[in-house]
């Protein structure tokens, strides 16, 4: 399977798992000049970063592993445009957090 298909399911996967979870999606792929967020979501006023980790299988070890220290600097400044984003619309949310979101994709042919 293609990486980029597999990335798309696996967001969709995730963002089913919030809205299940009763989160609301503010926006999908949000991107500024220091890189890209995968899904940004709001429950009761608190807002969550979610970087999505999408895996065919476990032989390279779990999904969230491959999300180091630059990766995670990316993401907070990508988050912090955003909110300034939200700030100059007057939007201020009460918390914020960062989120992963794992999801494996494994497939057993000829399974029995």
């Amino acid at each position: 399977m293609d990486n980029r298909l597999m990335g798309q399911i696996g967001e969709n996967v995730a963002a089913d798992v919030l809205l299940a979870k009763g989160y609301t999606i503010l926006k999908r792929n949000y991107r500024c000049k220091f890189g890209e967020i995968d899904i940004i979501a709001e429950k009761y006023g608190e807002m969550s970063f979610v970087e999505v980790k999408t895996r065919q299988n476990l032989r390279f070890g779990r999904p969230c592993e491959v999300i180091d220290e630059k990766k995670k600097q990316h993401i907070r400044k990508t988050a912090h445009c955003y909110l300034n984003e939200m700030r100059e619309k007057g939007y201020v949310p009460r918390k914020y957090d960062f989120q992963v979101i794992e999801v494996t994709i494994e497939h057993t042919e000829h399974a029995f």
